[in-house]
């Protein structure tokens, strides 16, 4: 069982504000086929709202990225911190089916009254994530010419100028001592 599941049937037996303490540590969480984010630390706290628990997670791990610059693969540290309420399904008390909540895209607390925060903990990976991941502030990419990693030093390439009216402007920065 993932120690991302978290069996909650006590914690909605008990009155609205009960809280439950949990830490977290996970060799591994898969957000998709290719991202893993590794090992996964932090805490949670579960407390019962009156429609079912609200959990407030703090967790940090480790991604396996590529720069967007020179395409080397690096590792970058996240830090995740979310509050989500989990809703449930059915009754605790009389196992009665509860109707859906009214919120788009909610989280559920299943049949069996375990709190899954898988779901919850990928999508808030992928909004942490960076769009265009660099190993390095300074990192200067590949050369768009012949490839070569700019980091490792220049290149022999002549940058190429591909819009003439910026040509004029080329050769003044050329005729500069």
């Amino acid at each position: 069982m993932s120690e991302f599941r978290f069996s909650v049937s006590q914690l909605l037996q008990e009155p609205t504000g009960a809280t439950r303490h949990y830490e977290l540590d996970d060799a591994l969480l898969l957000v998709d086929e290719t991202l893993r984010i590794q090992p996964v630390v932090g805490h949670v706290r579960l407390t019962r709202t009156p429609k079912g628990v609200l959990a407030d997670v703090s967790v940090r791990g480790c991604a396996e990225l590529e720069c967007s610059r020179c395409l080397k693969v690096f590792e970058q540290a996240l830090e995740i911190t979310f509050s989500e309420e989990f809703f449930q399904t059915v009754a605790v008390t009389t196992g009665v089916r509860l109707p859906p909540p009214e919120v788009d895209d909610p989280f559920l607390i299943d049949e069996t009254h375990r709190l899954d925060l898988a779901d919850a903990l990928r999508e808030y990976v992928l909004l942490e994530l960076p769009q265009a991941p660099r190993c390095a502030e300074t990192c200067q990419g590949l050369c768009p010419q012949c490839g070569h990693d700019r980091n490792q030093g220049p290149c022999a390439c002549v940058p190429e100028i591909s819009d003439e009216r910026l040509a004029v402007l080329a050769r003044l920065l050329n005729d500069q001592p």
